[in-house]
């Protein structure tokens, strides 16, 4: 819903570091499907590049590669961003010895072969030739699919010093021009990755940014309205007619609705909207990230089966072996609707399984750890946790929504719950959590999260570094930490080679609902595909304990990471282990990188 905070991009430097080999392994669930074929016609062959000897065999795969894909014609050609100034071409795709003369645009990885090494890649479409269709919906023609992104985004740090996007309308097929900012510059190095490593049989998918009026400032109240955002929204689909747009900042599930309504697909890692959101308008509205009522289930499940049947285990207090006595914390800030949505929902369910509340309290700020306006919620954390202690509350269930008032309050009384969080994006990241006071934090609390292991060098920043070779590396860190674009930019990718070479919006929805449910044995892959009637990915989640002693990833913080518990195992509602919350842990469960904050 908001765009990252200004505190966190000023403050926060990158993640770091080497990337963590693993070997990923999927279990197929029974019914795998195949993309249905748009052109009947055609004939659809599959044409693998296999990696050269000296290749890093890349992960197992997750789901979309259990789908049928094939191909037929044309090369794809250059991506779009050449020019003076640009980085160097990406070299060829490498053919190994022995495979022939046939037409190859796409460097394919792995056995089975996908499109890239992410594990959340589509199997391999090496080339294609054939007829495309053309002009085959709004923003498509037989060359290009036009993609706008609108960024209501602060001013960052780079390693050229503080950056700020100036208003208005770029153009990623043109020429780069010297010192632009970091979204510019990362989207640019993006669209020449993945039009050089996705299919889109014969296409070019071609860029655009629109940085509305109030970009780069601090809060505009005329520009931060959902009417400035349906404005723009109207001003996007007259000025550019995308294809589909990408939207961050405030107020932009009015900038959604609106684009929809002319037609207009649209992809990003959404939280905090419920099913219906995604349904007023089938096939038009997609997410990374799962709707409210998935998230919320998997939470409450871990409460129903891992906390409320169980007695006290991880808190501060003498009260191990006692039952657990729960209370309720939530955000009543009106600027997070789906926070608080999402709090009634997990709450509703928790109290459906046999939980109780003994206490509740609500905070009117829900905040970043280093915003001014976390200071409203001193008083009324002093009196909720005063509260909770006289309630011998033993367990806090906190659904989503960060602040760290609770805990330096709880610690001022030495009085050390359990707290029980739900993952938004930045309740589930490492940095956060580095501002709650630890004595009350440490050890005693556990998130639950969609979000896989992150490893310390993420598929953004190879992808982004592969892109523009010349993209320093902290920047690759900034802005795969701060923003989701690479998630919801495959996430389209994905979309446009499922649907086939007949790209409408009917082709991309049953590509997509042909993707098989396939159950992940992988802490770094999630279970990612969409049930009938349903547009958001993601299926399953993990647990995860802070451990403040431990060295905090990337370097940058020397202290503190999310372990995940049985090293990321992750679980649907009803699959989570037997046992207390601690039947998860070990000393040794692995850090995750994942930094937090992200675009929510």
């Amino acid at each position: 819903m908001a765009a990252t905070p200004d505190p966190w991009t000023r403050r926060y430097p990158p993640l770091l570091g080497a990337l963590v080999a693993t070997v990923l392994a999927v279990l197929v669930l029974p019914s795998a499907l195949n993309v249905p074929q748009s052109n009947p016609a055609q004939t659809l062959e599959f044409a693998p590049i296999p990696p050269q000897d000296d290749d890093v065999p890349p992960p197992d795969a997750g789901n979309t590669a259990s789908l049928g894909l094939g191909s037929s014609d044309t090369a794809l050609g250059d991506a779009l961003g050449g020019g003076p100034g640009s980085p160097p071409d990406l070299p060829p795709p490498a053919l190994p010895e022995g495979a022939g003369a046939r037409p190859v645009t796409k460097r394919c990885v792995g056995s089975p072969p996908r499109q890239t090494e992410d594990p959340l890649a589509p199997p391999c479409v090496a080339h294609f030739e054939g007829d495309n269709g053309g002009a085959t919906y709004q923003g498509v023609t037989g060359d290009e699919i036009t993609v706008l992104f609108y960024l209501d985004v602060n001013c960052e740090i780079t390693s050229a010093g503080v950056q700020c996007p100036e208003p208005g309308y770029v153009d990623l097929a043109s020429t780069p021009q010297p010192d632009e900012p970091l979204d510019t510059r990362a989207l640019r190095a993006f669209q020449r990755y993945f039009n050089s490593r996705y299919q889109t049989y014969g296409r070019t998918v071609h860029l655009w940014i629109h940085y509305p009026q109030d970009v780069g400032r601090e809060a505009d109240t005329e520009g931060e309205s959902p009417e400035r955002r349906r404005a723009d929204a109207l001003d996007n689909v007259g000025h550019v007619d995308p294809f589909a747009v990408l939207p961050y900042g405030t107020f932009v599930d009015s900038y959604i609705e609106t684009t929809a309504a002319q037609g207009v697909l649209n992809f990003g890692s959404l939280l905090g909207r419920e099913a219906d959101f995604y349904q007023q308008h089938p096939g038009r509205i997609w997410s990374f990230l799962p709707s409210i009522e998935k998230t919320a289930a998997l939470f409450a499940d871990f409460v129903c089966t891992k906390v409320v049947p169980h007695p006290v285990s991880f808190s501060g207090n003498a009260d191990h072996g006692k039952p657990r006595t729960l209370g309720l914390l939530r955000t009543s800030d009106p600027q997070w609707p789906g926070i608080i949505r999402f709090g009634e929902v997990a709450a509703g369910l928790i109290e459906g399984c046999g939980g109780s509340f003994a206490e509740e309290g609500t905070y009117p700020h829900n905040a970043d750890a280093t915003d001014p306006g976390a200071t409203d919620n001193e008083i009324p954390a002093t009196s909720n946790v005063a509260a909770f202690e006289q309630a011998d509350v033993t367990t806090v269930i906190w659904p989503q929504g960060f602040e760290t008032s609770h805990s330096r309050a709880a610690d001022r009384i030495g009085y050390y719950p359990e707290w029980i969080t739900a993952g938004d994006g930045q309740t589930d990241g490492y940095q956060p959590q580095q501002f709650q006071n630890q004595q009350a934090w440490d050890d005693h609390n556990w998130v639950v999260t969609t979000r896989p292991l992150e490893a310390a060098a993420s598929q953004c920043e190879l992808a982004a570094g592969e892109g523009d070779p010349t993209f320093p590396e902290f920047d690759r860190g900034q802005v795969c930490t701060f923003r989701t674009y690479y998630d919801d930019l495959r996430l389209l990718f994905t979309g446009v080679q499922v649907a086939g070479p007949r790209l409408t919006v009917e082709t991309l929805d049953r590509g997509f609902h042909a993707i098989p449910a396939v159950r992940s044995d992988s802490p770094y892959v999630p279970a990612c595909y969409f049930d009938p009637g349903d547009y958001t990915c993601i299926k399953d989640g993990a647990a995860a304990w802070w451990d403040f002693d431990a060295e905090g990833p990337g370097g940058y913080y020397p202290n503190g990471c999310y372990r995940y518990g049985n090293d990321g195992q992750r679980s649907f509602p009803g699959t989570w282990p037997e046992g207390d919350v601690l039947s998860m842990k070990q000393p040794d469960n692995v850090c995750s990188a994942y930094a937090g904050p992200a675009n929510r």
